[in-house]
């Protein structure tokens, strides 16, 4: 009997390294990801990248209006403004999204076009303009809407993966307590 109860103490103590040792890949993975993550918002931050989010501290409420016209409402001029006003708003709307959009950006073609359309007929009243450039901005807007939805799924999927992660590490801490246990008896 003392052999084979030798044997599963050994057993248990090579578990418990292998546990403790998977235990801590899973604690420096997390850290190291918290870290990156924390890092690369704070740079995003710093240089006023504020991604889809209408809150950017700092940002004048004008151009927290616009932003949000922009990321999820429909850029207007609307009638009551002056014809001047109105060519302004238009130019603060295309230069405020070509400034937060590059070359790659794929709503950058669909959204500059609305954007130019809603410049070019900033004189005509609001209803003329929105049948002028109502296609153009269902374009622009479902572009929006599929960033959206890629920005989601890939957040969905990284939950997932770091919730699977966290149940296999709570599992294998669970393990470790029970062989613990098990060797103080």
């Amino acid at each position: 009997m003392a052999g084979a109860t030798g044997r599963y103490e050994e057993y248990a103590r090579q578990e418990i390294q292998y546990i403790e040792a998977e235990l801590k890949n899973w604690f420096l993975q997390r850290k190291i990801a918290m870290e990156r993550n924390m890092a690369i918002r704070k740079t995003l931050e710093q240089n006023s990248f504020s991604g889809l989010e209408t809150y950017a501290a700092g940002l004048p409420q004008s151009q927290q209006v616009m932003w949000g016209d922009l990321v999820a409402g429909k850029p207007r001029l609307e009638n009551t403004l002056g014809v001047d006003a109105r060519e302004m708003k238009a130019d603060m709307y295309l230069k405020m999204f070509k400034q937060s959009t590059d070359l790659d950006h794929p709503c950058r073609i669909p959204g500059s076009a609305f954007l130019r359309c809603l410049k070019a007929n900033f004189a005509s009243q609001e209803g003329d303009r929105d049948s002028k450039c109502g296609q153009a901005f269902n374009v622009f807007d479902a572009c929006r809407n599929g960033i959206k939805q890629q920005q989601a799924e890939a957040t969905d999927t990284a939950i997932a993966k770091q919730d699977i992660a966290d149940q296999r590490a709570k599992g294998l801490f669970q393990r470790r307590t029970i062989l613990l246990d098990t060797l103080s008896k």
